[in-house]
């Protein structure tokens, strides 16, 4: 047994002689372990500590990583080089986003980087704007300054529309049409923009506002004389369509309906749908309408005619007697006749007359009102209990109440029976009243969770390395580390008590001391029965280096 224990610790290599018993222990039951082990559960294990060590890897470049952010994206080659001086003069690391046109710094030194850039007055456009008046040129003709002055307008037009977030960057060209004395020579000015934008499309209202803006920047230029195309190319940006307009007007309806009715139904009671038809022809009539009832005298004509002679009265008889001086003169009839003068009078009187008439000229073009539909849902009445409790209940409202909400209703859309227009106002209970189911512990603490990762997005990172390494201690590291432990205290006891059984046989070296093996055998026995748990544990361990060896 002696010489088997001497064998035992011979193996062991010199350089760890020297460490306490404890760890020379500890190394020798590691290497029995391992020694012990199949080929295939040394290659697991093998296997397992590359991964350990390759996921521990993984966490400290995880946790190490730098954190980019985009300082500018979308610049030109002009602009980018400019930039990427200035953060290299400044001592800010930088890298080029995936696309080529940007530039990302690390999150830390963002502010920095911007401040930095800030203070040169960069990015700046490829044109310049007033700028160029900045040098006087004392040789340039008048075609020059209108040139440089035309440059510069178009340079200070670009800058203010790239300051909208929804443009990344702008081109502009005027057409500005020289000063004429006369006013039929006059023209008016133009302009087009090129727009390259940051999202899909650019919303109506900003596009009107672009056109107002390069419109009262220039002279004699108009809204309406300005066209925006994007980048790719589309000209959809040149004034609302009529399916816009369309939707506008529907959604002011809708606005104005909800408006109207909240205050009597409550806040979020109120849903509402209105459905307008245009007209988009155009329409010219003419009516000539009489009305017979009124009459009037269109001319008046009248002719008059008069004649009248003084009467003759006949004395004597007509001829050369009565004549003849001296003749007799023969005596008047009892009944003389009276010769008298014509009398004549004509009145001639004529008369036109006419009923009224109404000429009216109607010329009406497109987008006329043909119909108006509108749905409107209102929700049940919320009612409070007497029992203090701030319970609630959803009662069905009354008939006058929907016949009040109804009429208010008809008013708000500007209702017309002759159109044909329609409007239904119906009472529905919301699914919004039935009451909220309380979410269970779990769901709760999910949500809890999840908003405080989406506020703190670097506690996601730390959270992430903390569960790794517990899952690594609890299923990988502890495991091992009992093992070894259980190991380590059965190879001390073993060899405590193989190191105190040869402590208690004499040494063999003297032969005056020398022991029979049937003495031996009886102190052994002795031993094993004295001490059995000891016992079993050094026969073990004998047993297992007789199958390494």
């Amino acid at each position: 047994m002696a010489d088997q224990t001497t064998t035992s610790l011979e193996r062991v290599p010199s350089t760890l002689l020297p460490l306490p018993p404890k760890a020379r222990a500890f190394v020798d039951v590691v290497s029995q372990r391992w020694n012990a082990l199949q080929p295939r559960k040394r290659t697991m294990l093998i296997g397992t500590l590359f991964i350990i060590a390759g996921i521990s890897a993984l966490m400290m470049w995880w946790s190490s990583r730098t954190d980019w952010r985009v300082l500018f994206n979308g610049l030109g080659s002009r602009d980018l080089q400019q930039v990427e001086q200035q953060l290299g003069s400044a001592g800010i690391s930088y890298q080029l986003t995936a696309d080529g046109g940007g530039l990302q710094v690390p999150a830390e030194q963002l502010d920095k980087a911007r401040m930095a850039i800030a203070t040169k007055g960069m990015p700046s456009s490829g044109r310049l704007g007033f700028e160029l008046f900045d040098k006087p040129n004392w040789v340039g003709s008048e075609f020059d300054e209108r040139v440089n002055y035309q440059r510069a307008l178009e340079g200070e037009l670009e800058h203010t529309i790239e300051t909208i977030d929804a443009v990344a960057s702008a081109r502009v060209h005027l057409v500005l049409p020289k000063e004429s004395y006369f006013t039929a020579e006059e023209h008016a000015a133009t302009a087009s923009v090129v727009l390259k934008l940051r999202r899909a499309s650019l919303p109506r209202e900003q596009a009107a506002s672009i056109r107002s803006l390069i419109a009262g920047a220039v002279e004699n230029l108009h809204p309406e004389q300005v066209t925006l195309v994007d980048a790719d190319g589309r000209s959809d940006l040149n004034g609302p369509t009529a399916s816009g307009i369309a939707r506008d007007q529907e959604s002011a309806l809708e606005n104005k309906l909800i408006a109207m009715l909240e205050p009597l139904a409550g806040p979020g009671n109120v849903r509402a749908t209105v459905n307008v038809t245009y007209d988009q022809g155009t329409e010219e009539r003419t009516d000539e309408v009489y009305d017979p009832q009124n009459s009037a005298t269109v001319s008046v004509q009248r002719t008059e005619q008069s004649a009248n002679q003084s009467p003759r009265n006949a004395t004597a008889a007509v001829g050369t007697q009565s004549n003849t001086p001296g003749a007799e003169k023969t005596p008047l009839p009892v009944n003389p006749q009276t010769n008298s003068g014509q009398s004549q009078t004509s009145r001639e009187e004529s008369s036109s007359y006419a009923v009224s008439r109404h000429l009216v000229h109607t010329q009406e073009g497109p987008g006329r009102v043909q119909r108006i539909a509108a749905a409107i849902v209102v929700n049940d009445r919320e009612q409070v209990d007497g029992s203090g409790k701030g319970n609630t209940t959803w009662k069905p409202r009354s008939a006058d109440e929907m016949r009040r909400l109804e009429q208010l209703a008809q008013a708000a859309v500007g209702y017309d029976t002759r159109r044909g227009d329609t409007v239904v106002v119906q009472n529905v209970a919301f699914s919004s009243n039935a009451p909220a189911a309380k979410p269970a512990l779990m769901e709760r603490v999910t949500d809890q969770a999840g908003s405080l990762l989406r506020s703190q997005p670097g506690l996601l990172r730390t959270v992430g390395m903390l569960a790794c390494a517990v899952l690594l201690f609890l299923f990988v590291l502890r495991p091992m580390v009992k093992s070894v432990t259980t190991s380590l205290a059965t190879g001390t006891s073993s060899t405590g008590t193989a190191l105190s059984m040869t402590a208690t046989v004499p040494e063999l070296d003297s032969p005056a001391q020398a022991i029979t093996p049937q003495r031996m055998f009886e102190r052994v026995a002795n031993h094993v029965r004295s001490e059995q748990q000891h016992s079993t544990r050094v026969l073990q361990s004998w047993i297992g280096s007789a199958e390494a060896d």
